[in-house]
């Protein structure tokens, strides 16, 4: 598993409204506009409503990170029971283990092509189209081996289409933008607490950006496709590879 993260632009984004509302409170200091009197736990109902919407987000990341681990394992116990079950066919069976063997190294493969081409479609693997097709046409033994044949390919099918629907699919941009509008509501809070000193208004406002950019990290560096074999671990599909 590689150590590289992608970092996406927007984790920056806390940044850029911390300074702007330190800018536009301080600004107002001295005008008809400026703030005055709002006490300090004015910001705490924003802040309140702040963490609870990133929570959630966070909580629906790592479900979905951990149902991918969970559809990655049904994958890899499928082969595995295929392979078992080869071994038990009258005939055919190494060619069945080849074809699972291979459906492994084809998975891998289409996995690195999909991180590196984003938006990629979603294809059968042709070597489990080959499996079900040689299982079909091929006499390997009784006919609950064959359904136990099958019923695994399926199995194998429907859990990497799932895992791959995960990888694809992400928070989405209403749920971020959200996120970020209640992030930056509340560094505007912050800031109006401190209206009449702007070295107090940029050291809140900035020990909150801080935290503020890290949840905005954490809610999408897991969320993109290629940072997917962080968290989901792919290599143990290569035990399977004879």
């Amino acid at each position: 598993m590689g150590l590289t993260m992608f970092v996406s632009t927007i984790s920056f984004t806390p940044v850029v409204t911390g300074i702007i509302a330190v800018l536009l409170v301080t600004g107002l200091a001295g005008t008809k506009f400026e703030v005055k009197g709002v006490v300090g736990p004015y910001f705490g109902a924003l802040a309140i409503m702040f963490g609870l919407f990133a929570s959630l987000m966070a909580g629906d990341t790592w479900r979905e990170i951990s149902r991918a681990n969970a559809l990655l394992a049904k994958e890899v116990n499928s082969l595995r029971a295929i392979d078992t079950l080869a071994k038990s066919a009258e005939q055919g069976g190494e060619e069945i283990r080849a074809l699972a063997s291979r459906y492994a190294l084809e998975d891998l493969e289409a996995e690195q092509q999909m991180t590196a081409e984003q938006g990629s479609k979603l294809t059968e693997l042709p070597a489990l189209i080959e499996l079900q097709n040689f299982v079909l046409k091929n006499d390997i033994g009784s006919q609950l081996l064959e359904s136990r044949m099958f019923l695994h390919i399926d199995e194998l099918r429907d859990a990497r289409l799932q895992r791959l629907e995960i990888k694809r699919n992400h928070s989405g941009p209403r749920k971020l933008a959200m996120l970020i509008i209640l992030g930056a509501l509340t560094q505007l809070a912050i800031a109006m607490c401190h209206s009449g000193n702007k070295l107090a208004a940029s050291y809140t406002v900035g020990l909150f950006t801080v935290a503020f950019a890290l949840v905005i990290h954490f809610a999408t560096v897991f969320d993109d496709s290629r940072n997917f074999d962080q968290v989901v671990d792919l290599s143990v599909l290569k035990t399977v590879i004879q």
